[in-house]
């Protein structure tokens, strides 16, 4: 495979369930810059990642570089501290519409 192609692919599979995550978190906020609170958050999160991928293409290491896969597992950690607390807060609502529908 040559190595555009393998960053390409490296990068859809960690962003893509980043996005995912960061889709379900803002869609819970109720405030009106929780678009700008999304972009802000995918920004900080996927940074290092950039970063990792940027420095290991142009200086290639001679030994295994370990960054990119430790990087790697922050972002989809990050993302999956994001999924959960948009689920949390996905059933809080729900919870929350129910009691009202109730009443």
């Amino acid at each position: 495979m040559t190595e555009p192609i393998h960053i390409m692919i490296l990068i859809l599979q960690v962003l893509i369930p980043l996005i995912i995550s960061l889709i379900l978190f803002s869609s819970t906020l109720k405030t009106r810059w929780r678009w700008l609170i999304a972009i802000l958050l995918f920004l900080m999160i996927s940074s290092p990642l950039s970063y990792a991928l940027i420095y290991t293409y142009f200086n290639f290491p001679r030994q295994a570089n370990i960054s990119v896969g430790s990087i790697t597992l922050f972002v989809w950690s990050s993302a999956l501290v994001l999924g959960i607390i948009a689920i949390i807060r996905i059933a809080f609502i729900i919870k929350l519409v129910k009691k009202e529908t109730t009443r």
